[in-house]
């Protein structure tokens, strides 16, 4: 019944870390559709497939303009955010700029792994902003 019991605190516990989480893509819409996007392209990626990315890097840059920190919600405002959303976008546009110019994947791949880490370090200012 222990087990049980400690089972079932560990998967509410979970739980709630994964709500957390997805809070701030949740509050935020055009942060949502970033996320969306950078996931559908990213992941196939890790897996050696840049195809989605080499096709949708465009979208992609017009989702990270669409991150207008004047609109955010306030509860998420922090200046880390802030500060992170603009490197965001200059990483999402320089990516493209990457792709448009044939650079070798390699490079393609490094720059997309460091645009999906700042995308992960605004989630993270949004969602815990006192860390």
């Amino acid at each position: 019944m222990k087990f049980v019991k400690f089972a079932v605190a560990i998967v509410a516990f979970l739980a709630f870390q994964n709500l957390q989480a997805q809070s701030a893509t949740a509050k935020w819409a055009p942060l949502n559709e970033y996320h969306e996007l950078l996931s559908k392209t990213f992941h196939p990626a890790e897996g050696g497939n840049l195809t989605p990315i080499k096709n949708s890097h465009d979208a992609l840059v017009q989702k990270s303009e669409a991150l207008d920190v004047t609109t955010m919600p306030a509860d998420l405002k922090t200046s880390k955010a802030v500060e992170n959303i603009a490197v965001l976008q200059k990483l999402t546009k320089k990516l493209s700029e990457l792709i448009t110019n044939r650079a070798p994947d390699v490079e393609i791949m490094r720059t997309f792994q460091n645009v999906h880490d700042v995308f992960h370090r605004i989630e993270e200012a949004c969602n815990h902003p006192n860390r």
